[in-house]
């Protein structure tokens, strides 16, 4: 129960136990007022009424005494007149029965009020007539009580209600900063850095409040400085110093999330341009003509960059440029190219014409290259291009297996695979390294195509395709209604982490689908499925997947990303989306996390996942150094096929 709720409580019994002892007070106070009352008007009634008819002359005139003895009775406040001889003889009598329609019974039963009773001797002259009785009327008496109650109880209803809306007023203005330091302190739980700038006017509070926003400062600062760090330090160690593009280095780092077989990155082309005698050029036009030549050469290519959304572009060394494109329309991308190598063309001096030859060569690439097999494609191609003449551009006649379909061929190929279920799910387990024992973090799941062959195909087969075909996100809904199936049908005791991909994460009617599903499932249930997507979809998709992110942890589930990489813009990005964990390449890990010249560690990576709460993993573990090394590094999570291998999954 929070505070303000126990304050509240208390002082609301405090003055409910105040205003209740009030009121009784009150009303036994006006029932002995009531009961004096009503023995007083007996008593009084008596005397006057004694008098009246003391008063007749003839001691026979019955009837006159009947009228004035009427006339008092039917006032309505006397239960019995009675006017009695002197040998006890009744000479007039007049009484009603006590009827309360109007007062509830139960306040009868609990309200005790003695009937007052009074007598009066009648002389007329010196000779006794007799005695007159006389008896309240209770009922009035009741009535008047109850109406009093009712009248208490509404008062001091409506007191109680004005002071409880001024006391929560007081207790909501001074609890206020209570709630600030709440917010505050979730706010440290969930690793969210919330300074709070206004100060509480408690003594109490507002030292509570400084030392909690000097903790977050600290905190908060360690993220920025291990942030900028890490830029700075990534900026040496990908970029190129003179044109700022990425350099071989990085190619090397990045390509394993190129060449992997279970994403739509992992078939596409590759362009290479290579530039012959550039330092006879520089030494003969200087370098600031050679910069601006190189500058010119790389605002090119950037542009053609831009025809693939995740396309990786490197300068391998002063002379070649190297393009990555998940990209599937070679002649849109030949006939840029061509143009790009007419504007270069007149850029150029003649005088360097005569011995400065460019050639630019396409091919393709398939989740079975490798960056040698790669790089050797390219430098075929971009040489055969050069001996076709300078400028030239040479197409490789090499073609993709999966381009031997034509598009209605392969949309009828994906839509009869989801009719007949022959997508199929393999999964490859996350392990928790201790000093010791290791145990399975989760398993991440990897949907497949069982061709009409029985041959079962990575996603790198078919979703490119299914991306450009607009069925992607078809896809990833038959993929998580399958996984959560199993559910139902057994009981699992492995967390299963499912992939999104940006065409899913792009539609808000997936992600209310999505919530809808999950929410079919028991809380239990759902602390088992685990969501992630890659780096460059969270980037090209930031405000998606902050909503997506938040909307799974409310639901209890766990939330990744795949493929990290710090962007050149920073880490900031992991402030808004707070994954539960991130999952970078070995490779990327070692380049970060391990001074090349000293050997020692580099903790600005582990740092900034701390300061968040987030969890690092690292992926392609593919031989045993690598697993030495990073536990050297710290790492305890680990994934690839020296872990662990991709296993078909059981229907």
């Amino acid at each position: 129960m929070t505070l303000f709720k126990q304050m509240a409580v208390m002082l609301s019994l405090f003055l409910s136990i105040i205003l209740a002892c009030v009121m009784v007070l009150n009303f036994k106070t006006a029932t002995a007022f009531v009961q004096d009352q009503l023995y007083t008007n007996a008593q009084n009634t008596a005397h006057s009424l004694g008098l009246s008819l003391s008063k007749i002359a003839d001691p026979k005139d019955v009837a006159t005494m009947e009228t004035m003895i009427n006339a008092i009775f039917d006032s309505g406040y006397y239960e019995r007149i009675a006017l009695i001889g002197v040998e006890g003889n009744p000479i007039y009598v007049k009484e009603t029965d006590v009827l309360l329609s109007d007062v509830p019974q139960w306040f009868v039963r609990a309200v005790t009020i003695k009937n007052a009773y009074a007598t009066s001797d009648i002389m007329i002259g010196w000779n006794r007539l007799g005695t007159l009785e006389v008896s309240g009327h209770t009922g009035n008496a009741y009535r008047q009580l109850y109406k009093t109650l009712i009248d208490l109880i509404e008062t001091f209803v409506g007191i109680g209600l004005v002071v409880l809306g001024v006391l929560y007023l007081l207790l909501t203005l001074s609890l206020q900063s209570i709630k600030q330091i709440r917010d505050q302190a979730r706010g440290i739980i969930e690793n969210r850095f919330i300074i709070e700038q206004k100060m509480p006017f408690t003594t109490e509070f507002r030292s509570a409040t400084v030392a909690m926003n000097a903790m977050v400062s600290k905190v908060k600062d360690i993220f920025e400085r291990e942030n900028e760090t890490l830029i700075q330090y990534q900026e040496l160690l990908y970029k190129d110093a003179e044109t700022k593009l990425y350099n071989r280095h990085y190619l090397v780092t990045k390509l394993p999330e190129y060449l992997q077989g279970d994403t739509k990155l992992s078939q596409g082309l590759h362009v290479m341009l290579s530039i012959d005698e550039l330092d006879r050029f520089k030494k003969e036009y200087g370098y600031e003509n050679y910069i601006k030549l190189i500058k010119n050469v790389a605002e090119a290519l950037t542009n053609c960059a831009r025809l693939s959304e995740h396309t990786l572009f490197v300068r391998l060394n002063e002379s070649d440029f190297f393009l990555l494109m998940p990209f599937r329309d070679e002649i849109l991308l030949e006939k840029h190219l061509d143009g790009m190598l007419l504007e270069l063309q007149r850029t150029v001096t003649t005088q360097a014409l005569d011995y400065l030859v460019i050639g630019v060569g396409i091919g393709f690439y398939t989740e079975h290259d490798t960056l040698k097999s790669l790089l050797s494609k390219a430098d075929l191609t971009v040489s055969q291009a050069k001996q076709n003449g300078n400028f030239t551009c040479k197409m490789a006649l090499q073609q993709q297996h999966s381009l031997i379909l034509s598009r209605e061929e392969w949309r009828q190929e994906l839509v009869s695979g989801l009719d007949e279920s022959r997508f199929v799910f393999a999964t490859q387990n996350v392990i928790h390294y201790e000093s010791t024992t290791s145990s399975i973090v989760h398993e991440e799941v990897f949907i497949r195509l069982k061709g009409s062959d029985g041959f079962v195909h990575s996603a790198g087969y078919f979703l490119p395709m299914a991306t450009i075909l607009g069925l992607a996100d078809e896809i990833d809904r038959y993929m998580i209604q399958r996984m959560l199936q199993r559910f139902t049908l057994q009981e699992l005791h492995t967390p299963l982490a499912l992939n999104l991909s940006a065409e899913f994460v792009g539609h808000y009617a997936n992600i209310q689908w999505l919530k809808e599903q999950l929410e079919k499932l028991s809380p239990t249930e759902r602390a088992m499925v685990w969501f992630e997507t890659s780096n460059a979809v969270a980037l090209h998709n930031l405000e998606a997947i902050v909503s997506i992110s938040s909307q799974l942890k409310m639901l209890g589930c766990r939330f990744g990303i795949d493929n990290f990489t710090i962007p050149s813009e920073g880490a900031y990005y992991l402030q808004a989306i707070r994954p539960d964990y991130i999952k970078c390449t070995v490779v990327y890990l070692k380049d970060i996390m391990l001074d090349a010249t000293t050997g020692k560690n580099q903790e600005s990576l582990n740092n900034i996942a701390r300061s968040l709460g987030i969890s690092i993993i690292a992926t392609n573990i593919e031989e045993e150094q690598d697993l030495s090394t990073l536990k050297y590094l710290g790492i305890a999570y680990m994934q690839g096929r020296f872990i662990a291998p991709i296993e078909l999954l059981e229907e």
